[in-house]
């Protein structure tokens, strides 16, 4: 992202709005999708932002009463994310904003899990060659949701697999206690 003051200020703004907006907060993601749109707008190099604009604009769908209306705009917003993805596959924080994107999608309507899997298992590959690019808890965290995706999908072996390692990665007690919950 560029060094511009204002547009990081607008950015930073993005970001809260953005997170508020997955919590719930529907004002937040028409604010959100304003300020990344502008932000594309003027700079549609960035491709943080777009996959912000893309993750905001399947948040609109998300709270849309239109049953039309919110599967066109999840449908936009994924294809946003999946063009920024293909223009730059090794980036943490889009592939991050994607694999979640999916990972909260009704499999039974958008078929995206197999998509977060994808993306979950590069941000595991990538820490796993640099621990630096991403906390541990988040790495957990990933590891996590990623046998949560094998389980939707049905694929107990990798399910098994995953949480098995993040049993040995982790001390953390809540994620013990749900693989515990999980009967791992």
């Amino acid at each position: 992202m560029a060094t511009d003051p204002n547009k990081q200020k607008l950015f930073a703004e993005g970001v809260k709005l953005h997170e508020l907006g997955i919590q719930g907060d529907k004002n937040a993601v028409k604010k959100a999708y304003d300020i990344f749109k502008k932000i594309h707008e003027t700079d549609p190099q960035d491709l943080v932002s777009e996959a912000y604009l893309g993750s905001v604009t399947s948040l609109l769908g998300r709270d849309s009463i239109d049953p039309n209306r919110k599967l066109k705009l999840a449908l936009q917003g994924l294809k946003i994310l999946d063009k920024v993805i293909l223009k730059d596959p090794q980036n943490i924080e889009t592939r991050s904003i994607r694999a979640y994107v999916n990972f909260n999608l009704p499999e039974m309507f958008f078929h995206r899990t197999a998509s977060a899997i994808e993306d979950f298992n590069t941000l595991i590959s990538l820490y796993e060659h640099n621990d630096n690019i991403l906390t541990k808890e988040f790495y957990c965290q990933v590891l996590y949701d990623l046998g949560v995706a094998y389980k939707r999908l049905g694929k107990k072996e990798q399910t098994q697999g995953v949480w098995t390692k993040l049993s040995q990665v982790t001390k953390d007690p809540k994620i013990i206690e749900r693989l515990k919950q999980e009967k791992l």
